[in-house]
C-alpha cells in the first residue's frame, strides 16, 4: 500500500504507472498469450490479436517491457536469430493473478 498525496490516507492499489500499462486494452491480452505460449514472436502475436495495428502492438509491447512485465529475446528461426517475447517473473505472476478473472469472465 501507498500513501496517498493528501497523506492522510493510504491507497490500496497498486503503483499508477502500472495500471497505466496494464489497462490499455491489448496488454492483458499479451500477458496471457505469453502465459499460455512460453516465446512468442511480434507476427504470431499481431495474428492471434486480430485487430490490433502493428503500431499499436509494438506501443503495447515496448510498454509491457519498460514496466519489467515481458523481455524481448532472441531465438533461432528456420533464416537465423529472430527477436521473440516472453514473460518476466513478474509478468508470470501477474498472469497467474488475472486467470480467475479471465476464467469469471467467460462465465459471463
Amino acid at each position: 500500500m501507498s500513501q496517498c498525496e493528501g497523506g492522510e490516507l493510504t491507497c490500496p492499489c497498486p503503483p499508477i504507472g502500472l495500471i497505466d500499462v496494464v489497462g490499455k486494452k491489448w496488454a492483458v491480452c499479451v500477458i496471457s498469450l505469453l502465459g499460455e505460449h512460453q516465446i512468442v514472436r511480434f507476427g504470431p502475436i499481431q495474428q492471434c490479436l486480430s485487430g490490433v495495428s502493428p503500431a499499436t502492438l509494438t506501443s503495447t509491447l515496448r510498454a509491457l517491457e519498460r514496466a519489467g512485465l515481458i523481455r524481448r529475446v532472441t531465438t533461432e528461426g528456420a533464416r537465423g536469430p529472430v527477436k521473440a517475447y516472453t514473460l518476466t517473473g513478474s509478468g508470470r505472476s501477474l498472469n497467474e493473478s488475472l486467470r480467475p478473472l479471465a476464467k469469471w469472465l467467460q462465465s459471463c
